[in-house]
Order: structure tokens, then sequence, then C-alpha cells
């Protein structure tokens, strides 16, 4: 069973118990209660009361009797399977006689368990704690360093209640989210933000989805980001059909099933991710192409290589570059801000590696060495060895980022070919400058 509720972020799992005995439904919430602030109880004596009492919002467990006036158990399930929350992540079904059917009711219901009377509530909190413990098991730990960067997404709704609702899915996947309200907003958090994809409402303030999305699409910047159009179910269809023909990439119909949801939501971003790593191989054999011609130039040695990393930082999106030359224990840094290290320890820590080309540093505070020789002005790094033709340790270049794991392995071989590049022009140079001497 997937996970549908954040465990370590800000959102308790929300566990509604709702039975028709007044002491019953108190003893059992109590109890739960007792598991701490990981959970936020609702109890309930009925289920009219039930539904008034989540108020819009949704309950990720569900614990009902089965036989209650006005509504019984199976009846509150259907209702919640509707609800505009979204559905329960776990039903457990409470009788007092097994009547003939009833299994089979439940699951079409989509019941996930069925508890025949008497119920213990040290019962109730044991399976409640192993739906935390299995929910926690698969969400990332508040002190953990995620291995890559988390994808960004951007909810675009004007209802606070459907947002936090989101935000609860969104977060617990491990993506990272920012929010907007209104269309003039969301087109302002996502030309800030450039996130990974966009759940889009439709009815929004000052400007509506339609309107926010067609601009989102006729924007070479933006044009590229997925959208997910969240939608009504009374919309008509023809409006679903104009969100498409506009280059919405998907639609959930609300109230959404987060399963569902959350599934479309993986699947878009495994195609962003699959066509960015297509442009991001354009960009880099394009960049290479450049630095060879710039290489290839007759501009000084110095010249070159300022703009061969400047190149590199601006195409990359890093933070700082250098490229070290460890004949003479100088470094060319780019932005001319760029922190300053000892170079000597750099030098120290490759030595020790002389048949490690290259490699990535994803938390620069658990690698000694690399922390000492860099400082705490960067989180990440990567770097790539430049050899002169004999195989000796020449140089390097070096990136730093101010974000864990910033860097990927795959930015390793081009940076690769321009560091070999880059070790022929600076053979070249010396070679030529000792020439010039010896003729003088």
């Amino acid at each position: 069973m997937n996970p549908q509720t954040n465990l370590t972020g800000e959102f308790p799992v929300r566990v509604l118990i709702v039975d028709d005995h007044p002491t019953t439904a108190h003893t059992l919430a109590r109890a739960v209660s007792q598991l701490g602030p990981k959970v936020n109880v609702i109890s309930a004596t009925s289920g009219r009361e039930a539904l008034e009492r989540l108020d819009g919002s949704a309950a990720d467990i569900l614990i009902t009797d089965m036989i209650m006036p006005d509504m019984n158990g199976i009846e509150l399930v259907e209702k919640l399977q509707r609800h505009p929350g979204g559905r329960p992540a776990h039903i457990i079904l409470i009788t007092a006689y097994d009547v003939p059917g009833l299994k089979e009711t439940a699951r079409r219901a989509k019941v996930d368990e069925i508890i025949v009377k008497p119920v213990r509530p040290e019962r109730i909190c044991q399976i409640v704690t192993g739906l935390l413990e299995a929910w926690n098991r698969s969400t990332p730990q508040a002190n953990e360093k995620p291995a890559a960067k988390p994808f960004k997404i951007l909810i675009a709704d004007d209802r606070p209640d459907n947002v936090t609702l989101l935000c609860r899915y969104i977060e617990n996947e491990g993506y990272s989210y920012v929010t907007a309200s209104d269309g003039e907003e969301t087109l302002e958090r996502t030309r800030e933000h450039l996130p990974d994809l966009i759940l889009l409402d439709v009815n929004m303030p000052k400007k509506d989805g339609f309107e926010v999305l067609a601009e989102i699409r006729a924007d070479a910047a933006l044009q590229h980001i997925p959208v997910i159009i969240l939608t009504a179910a009374r919309l008509d269809p023809v409006d679903i059909q104009s969100g498409l023909n506009l280059g919405a990439d998907d639609y959930v119909t609300k109230p959404f099933d987060r399963r569902e949801l959350m599934a479309r939501i993986r699947t878009k971003l495994r195609v962003k991710e699959a066509e960015d790593h297509l442009l991001r191989q354009n960009r880099e054999l394009s960049m290479l192409l450049e630095i060879t011609a710039i290489l290839n130039s007759r501009e000084p040695l110095e010249t070159m290589l300022d703009e061969v990393l400047q190149l590199i930082v601006q195409r990359l999106g890093t933070d700082s570059g250098y490229i070290l030359d460890f004949s003479n224990f100088t470094a060319r840094a780019f932005p001319n801000s760029a922190p300053k290290f000892d170079m000597s320890k750099v030098h120290a820590i490759l030595q020790k590696n002389p048949h490690k080309s290259g490699g990535c540093i994803d938390q620069l505070t658990e690698h000694e060495p690399w922390r000492e020789a860099l400082g705490d002005s960067a989180l990440s790094a990567i770097f790539v060895s430049m050899t002169n033709h004999l195989g000796g340790l020449l140089g390097a270049i070096l990136l730093t980022h101010a974000n864990y794991a910033y860097f990927k392995q795959e930015h390793i071989p081009i940076l690769q070919a321009i560091a070999n590049q880059a070790a022929v022009a600076m053979e070249s140079a010396a070679w030529y400058a000792a020439l010039q001497e010896k003729t003088v």
C-alpha cells in the first residue's frame, strides 16, 4: 500500500473514528491519541457528524462502526470515496456480526480490514502504529539529505483546503512545492521558480486556469513545463477538450483519488526527466563545440581559460567554478567573487587518488578532506583532473554549489572532455613559452 500521508513533515496523520456509542468512540479516540503528535484524532457518533467534522478535509485512516442509525458504515465509506478531500488511505470496518455478504460488500467499497467485536483499544492502536511505521519507512526522514534535487511542483488553487490537501500528498512523495492562489500569482511563481510540474485549477480569480495555461504555452522559457489541470466534475467536456488543446498534459477531476493523482504526477515527472536529460545532452554537446572553438583560437591562454570557465559555470548553473594549474599553483575563478581556498589541500587530495579522473561530492560536510580544503562556503562539488601527455597531474576543473547533491555523475564525461582540451592548450602554451625563452 502506498503511504498517503507525510509522517515526518508538518502534517500529522488524521484518524477519523466513528461509532454511534459515544463511550466507544471516546475510548478509541483517547487510546489512539496516546500515540502522540504524529496523529490527529477526530471522533464522531454518526456518519453525518463525521462528514461535518471533516469539513472538506481528508481523513488518512477511517475506523468506523458498521451498524449506525441514518447512515451505516458502508454508506459512510462510499460517501468518503467521493469526498472532496479525497479517499482515506486505510479503512477499518468494525461489526458486531460477520453477516453473509459483508466481506464482498466491504471489498467493493475498498475497505481494507474488517474487525468483529469486541474490539480492544490496544488492537486499534496496534493497527494504527503498524500503518505509521509502514508509511514512515517509505517516507524520507527529516534528517536525511536527498540523493538528488527533489522535483518542485507548483500548486495553483484558490481554495485553501484544496491547497492544504495537495501539499500533504506532494510532501509525502518527497517533492518540494510552492503555491499560488490566483492566476496572476501562478504566472509570477512559475517564472520565479520554474517548477517541474504545475497542478492548475481551472476556476481561479484574476485569471482562470485556461488563460494561465495559454500564457505558459506562449512563453518559450515556460512552455516545456508539464501542466495537469484540476477540474470540477460538473465541468463541460468541451472545456476539458479546450484545456487539452491549449497544451495541458493531463487533467484530473475533483474530488480526485489521491492514488490516481499521484500516479499521474509521477508519470509526467518521469517523462519530463527523460526530456530534460536529452535537452541537457544537447546543451552539453553545444557547449563542448563552443569550448573547442575558444581553445583553438589565437587568444592568450588566460583569456581562453577565463572564457571556458565562464561558459561552464553559466551552462551548468553552478555557483562557482575554478580552473586550477598545479604547475605554478594558480587558480582562475568565476565569478570573481568566488570563495578562495587552499589549493595545496586540493592538490594533496587528487595526488592520493591518481587513477581517479573525476568525482562528485554530494555532501561536503560529510567528506572531511574536501570540507577542510574548500571550507564551509559550499555543500556539494564536482571535479575532474587535467593530466599532461605523460599522465602527470597538471591541474583540475572544480565546481561548487550551495545545495546538497547538486551535481550528477553524468556531468563528469563532458567536464572530462573539456579538461582534456584545456590540458592540451595549457601544455601547448607552456611549450611555446619555453621555446620563446630559448630563442631570446
